[in-house]
């Protein structure tokens, strides 16, 4: 008889190795499915830049012109193309001269609003719709005004870029490498978990055959058999699970929108990669766990105790830290996060292989102290088999270890998000040649009175004020009623004559200052302009602590400068409700430039926070789900390898209440110590890992919050639930005859 035939004879006859496969099978589906589904989300990244590839400023050999900019109309924001030519490489069909193509979504919203409020924004006849495959994601909101040939400029094609891509889609890699690794885990836990469920049995059973006379290779050939069975069906489960998890992922939203289920379909070397390796690793791991039979058979059957783990062990946390720290070092200096990812794996099994040792000191210490019958019984288990007590809760304090280092990093990336300048927050605002400054303000005004919205536009220039002991601070040419409109600058009372306001902390002299304009490019920076002695210094008072050292500077001190360097035109709305016109009013009156806001500013960073929000939320749920599972299964095969000595006790008269308190002191012991240390763990990786965002913010900081300790309190509280899933088996056994299996 074949490994084959023997495994599946065994199946067929034994209800508990049926049901181990089964288990099994059912983990191997679902970690194939998580693994495949993660590993394709660097691929559907890539196909969303694809699609999104022509949303960009560009000049075509074939003369056709692009000009890109970004718009917002509530909170979502709007990429513009005004075209001109016939077609560009990569682009869908261009709209000819007075004509828009629209994005569903943008269509249905400018049917549904006023057209001062948006439709007007792009002058033209709307002649279709974009395809859903020209757009990086199906809500997306895309606008391709037509207009005649030589109207566009070549210059503001080349300068406006890419307006489509942003840091979601590196940071989706990122978060899908870490995924793999923290979601592949748990599941690998899960599957030993179940395979465990008929251990002690198989053990006894292979022993048997060792002393009956099989050879090593025989043993592990119908192990290797048995366990192949359940991790193939399981893996072609999970592959065609993959397909409809693909429409479920289609449907969650990342970067400001879903996705297209096409996306999610992964390359064949991927799935040819998953569908071996999985397999290979479960019959590896089932494999390697013979040692104990093919090396001392006698031993496995007489259930001779195990050497206890010795604090040799703790090496390899040290050998993690540094591996982790390399890992951390690449990715800071070259930006490659393989090394990064390996070492996190790393970390995640130095908790294995320290975990033992710590459960078999902490029995040890509650055997030698405690007297109550129940923790007594927990902690001579512990003491005892420590590798099997801690198998119950390795999945959770995996678990544990990635809710802390979420909980760490999340708070801490909200700290990014702000900034804007010293403008008020109902600002809108663009960066532009000063000697078209002028021009440029008064295509606003007029646009504004033809389209009946009111706003306050200024001019302010940008400036440096250099000081005589050497000292410069950035400065801004605007009247101190300007100020106090735009900025959010406590300018005070602005009669009197002209005069420089600043920060009173810098205290600054009355004469010898001098103003440096901005240098725009590759022009000529203009000479500097001295202020007359005496100049009247007011201080701002009231200040914002985000703007220290702020100085004003009334343009009638330098009208030399007027029209020099580089210069901000600033529009405020009089009324929120004049917000969408006055935007309307800039689209028309600027085509195709980008006018900032909170909004815009805001958006990008509050749509990564969502997003990792919910992918933390959906990540931590199934590891949760994982971890639950495999420590209920955990339990419930604990209580089958021991029904001999369960059974003597209860023979003996021990009441199977206080058995049932010693199951889940034996379940919750050493939750509460490796949760708190993987708590720990956690929260110095994620500390750790933040480094590496640190130029994604003005002002960022580590925030250690009360929530990093909900992930232990709940990992002790599942460890303890699971362990009670143990009860209905403790009962069968009780009323069972006392007789050997």
């Amino acid at each position: 008889m074949n490994p084959v035939q023997l495994a599946l004879r065994v199946m067929r006859v034994d209800p508990r190795s049926r049901l181990s496969a089964m288990l099994t099978a059912a983990g191997v589906a679902v970690a194939t499915a998580l693994v495949l589904f993660l590993a394709t989300l660097p691929n559907a990244t890539d196909e969303r830049s694809e699609r999104a590839g022509w949303q960009r400023g560009t000049v075509d050999p074939s003369g056709a012109l692009a000009v890109a900019s970004r718009d917002v109309f509530g909170n979502e924001t709007i990429i513009r193309l005004d075209v001109s030519g016939d077609r560009i490489a990569g682009a869908p069909r261009l709209p000819g001269p007075g004509e828009v193509l629209l994005s569903p979504r943008l269509a249905e919203l400018a049917a549904q609003h006023p057209r001062q409020e948006l439709a007007d924004r792009f002058p033209g006849r709307v002649v279709g719709e974009l395809d859903e495959t020209a757009l990086k994601f199906p809500e997306q909101l895309v606008a391709v005004v037509g207009h005649p040939p030589g109207t566009l400029d070549p210059v503001a094609a080349e300068e406006s870029g890419w307006v489509a891509m942003g840091t979601t889609d590196f940071l989706l890699k990122f978060m899908a490498g870490i995924g793999i690794v923290l979601l592949s885990v748990p599941s690998l836990v899960l599957v030993a978990s179940a395979a465990r469920l008929t251990a002690a049995r198989r053990e006894r059973r292979l022993a048997a055959l060792r002393l009956a006379g099989a050879t090593p290779a025989q043993v592990v050939g119908a192990v290797a058999a048995e366990t192949a069975v359940a991790a193939v069906a399981g893996t072609v489960l999970g592959l065609l699970l993959s397909w409809p998890l693909r429409y479920v992922g289609a449907e969650i939203s990342w970067g400001g929108g879903t996705w297209l289920p096409s996306d999610f379909t992964p390359p064949v070397t991927t799935v040819l990669a998953v569908a071996v390796a999985i397999p290979l690793l479960v019959v590896l791991a089932a494999v390697l766990g013979l040692r104990r039979v093919v090396q001392a058979p006698v031993g496995a059957v007489m259930s001779h105790s195990r050497k206890a783990p010795t604090a040799w062990r703790l090496l390899a946390l040290v050998a993690a830290a540094a591996f982790f720290a390399f890992g951390l070092a690449t990715a800071q200096r070259t930006g490659g996060l393989t090394p990064l990812l390996a070492s996190l794996a790393v970390v995640l099994l130095s908790a294995s292989i320290v975990g033992p040792w710590l459960t078999g000191a902490m029995g040890r210490l509650f055997a030698a102290v405690w007297r109550r019958p129940a923790t007594l019984l927990a902690g001579r288990r512990l003491h005892s088999d420590p590798r099997a007590a801690y198998r119950s809760v390795s999945g959770i304090v995996l678990t544990v270890f990635v809710g802390s280092m979420a909980l760490t990093l999340l708070p801490s990336f909200e700290t990014f998000t702000g900034g804007g300048r010293s403008f008020k927050d109902s600002v809108l605002y663009l960066d532009v040649p000063g000697k078209q400054a002028a021009a440029a303000q008064q295509r606003i005004s007029d646009q504004l009175a033809r389209t009946g919205a009111h706003a306050t536009v200024a001019n302010a220039g940008r400036v440096t004020l250099d000081v005589v002991d050497g000292a410069s601070y950035p400065a801004m040419v605007l009247s101190c009623p300007d100020a106090a409109a735009v900025t959010r600058m406590a300018v005070g009372l602005c009669a009197g004559p002209p005069a420089i306001r600043a920060d009173p902390a810098m205290q600054l002299p009355s004469s010898g200052l001098q103003v440096q304009a901005a240098a725009r490019g590759d022009q000529a920076v203009p000479p500097p302009v001295p202020l007359p002695a005496g100049v009247l210094v007011r201080p701002l008072g009231g200040q914002d602590p985000e703007l220290r050292d702020s100085v004003l500077i009334d343009p009638a001190l330098v009208p030399q400068l007027a029209g020099a360097g580089q210069t901000t035109l600033v529009v405020n709305p009089a009324t929120e409700a004049d917000r969408e016109k006055v935007r309307t009013a800039l689209s028309l009156a600027l085509p195709g430039q980008t006018f900032i806001s909170r909004e815009l500013r805001l958006e990008e960073q509050q749509t990564v926070l969502a997003d990792l929000r919910r992918i933390t939320a959906i990540g931590l749920g199934l590891a949760a789900l994982l971890a639950g599972s495999s420590a209920a299964i955990t339990a419930a095969s604990s209580v089958v390898d021991r029904r001999r000595t369960l059974g003597a006790l209860i023979a003996a008269g021990t009441p199977v209440a206080m058995l049932r308190r010693a199951l889940r002191t034996e379940a919750a012991l050493p939750a509460l110590i490796s949760t708190l240390a993987s708590g720990a763990g956690g929260i110095a990786v994620g500390a750790a890992m933040f480094t590496l965002f640190l130029d994604l913010g003005e002002n960022p900081r580590l925030v250690i919050s009360g929530w990093i300790f909900a992930p232990v309190v709940i990992g002790v509280a599942v460890a303890v639930l699971a362990a009670s899933s143990s009860g209905p088996m403790l009962r069968r056994i009780s009323t069972e005859a006392i007789s050997d299996e």
